[in-house]
């Protein structure tokens, strides 16, 4: 049995009781709370002035009018300023942000503002090749204004088709505004390109690119190779093949990506692909074509898929998955000289670009 010292309680009941006739009441546990951990959370650099303006846009699918303040805030932290001017959306019935007439407009709009530097694609999804013969149309009026820098990929890649061999103009592709690692800091449900910064976008076109961890997959691969980069989207360019649109591509070293496409469908892309008549690049590199979720044993399928692929053509085929609709989306710069350097010695080639502007 334990016993209780009576003067240690008398010592001790007497102050409590005197307190309470005074009028004092005792916290509640309910009361006392821990300090939450604060969340990490990216810190706005301070600027003694704006780098430049970034003008939004969205010629593609619809997208959800809350991010758009989501986007500024990001551009923001980087020292930059936003300009919706072109941001005109009135969701159609198969979910396009617009009609085709006003998103053609509006895209021509943007493309002939002079004012305009960097347009900036919210995101991607489809729609954007149905602008193409309007843009085809006024290639002589937008030509006439400064070379604007594009941005985006996905669906974005029918623009950059029209600008890099319509007007010869350089674009990025990169990130759209509504999907990387800077929204992700804002939103983490957004996981798309979560690993891929707007501030690489940036960084590439004032220090141009440097990856290495390109793999050769064929002997014609194990080579040192220059040619300006093309492509993006598969679905996109494989739906320029055998229209008046169709780019040339013979000194071409091709970009290819995807998403949403089964192991199966990109193998029968491919053979139809090797029976072209007219697509003979220098070089072909592939990036990411698996799904997000995906694990080591259907990312090796669609390797095995592209492997295969490039053991039945002559022309050097690498492989990348650093790039596309993935956690990680590496930007480099279209219409614009690359170099693929590569050694026996090194079982990996490395993908070189200049920059294409002064570093501001």
């Amino acid at each position: 049995m334990i016993q209780v010292d009576k003067r240690k309680v008398s010592r001790f009941t007497l102050p409590l009781f005197l307190l309470l006739l005074s009028g004092c009441t005792l916290p509640s546990h309910s009361l006392v709370q821990k300090s939450a951990a604060p969340t990490e959370a990216p810190v706005k650099k301070e600027c003694s002035g704006q780098k430049g303006k970034i003008y939004l846009i969205a010629s593609s699918s619809q997208y959800d009018e809350k991010v758009i303040p989501e986007i500024e805030e990001a551009f923001s932290r980087l020292c930059y300023a936003t300009d919706r001017r072109y941001l005109d959306q009135k969701p159609t019935r198969l979910g396009y942000v617009n009609t085709d007439d006003k998103r053609a407009k509006t895209l021509t709009d943007a493309l002939s503002d002079r004012s305009v530097h960097y347009l900036w694609f919210v995101k991607g999804g489809s729609g954007a090749l149905n602008l193409y013969p309007v843009l085809h149309s006024n290639r002589k009026h937008i030509s006439a204004s400064p070379p604007k820098i594009i941005v985006g990929f996905s669906d974005v890649t029918a623009v950059h088709s029209f600008v890099n061999h319509e007007l010869n103009w350089p674009s990025v592709h990169g990130v759209v505004a509504a999907y990387n690692r800077n929204m992700n800091q804002i939103d983490k449900n957004k996981t798309l390109n979560l690993n891929s910064s707007l501030n690489e976008v940036f960084a590439t076109l004032s220090h141009g690119v440097d990856y290495s961890g390109v793999e050769p997959l064929n002997p014609q691969a194990v080579k040192t190779f220059t040619g300006k980069l093309d492509g993006g989207n598969l679905t996109l360019v494989q739906s320029l093949f055998s229209t008046k649109y169709e780019g040339i591509y013979t000194d071409k070293i091709m970009m290819l990506e995807d998403t949403g496409v089964t192991a199966k469908q990109l193998d029968r892309t491919l053979h139809q692909i090797e029976y072209s008549r007219k697509f003979h690049p220098r070089a072909v590199i592939f990036g990411q074509f698996y799904p997000q979720t995906a694990g080591d044993a259907e990312k090796s399928l669609y390797r095995e898929v592209v492997k295969d692929f490039a053991e039945r053509v002559n022309y050097p085929v690498y492989y990348y998955p650093e790039f596309g609709h993935g956690e990680t989306n590496q930007p480099f710069i279209l219409n614009h000289r690359a170099s693929i350097l590569c050694s026996s010695a090194q079982r990996l080639c490395t993908l070189k670009q200049l920059p294409l502007i002064a570093e501001q």
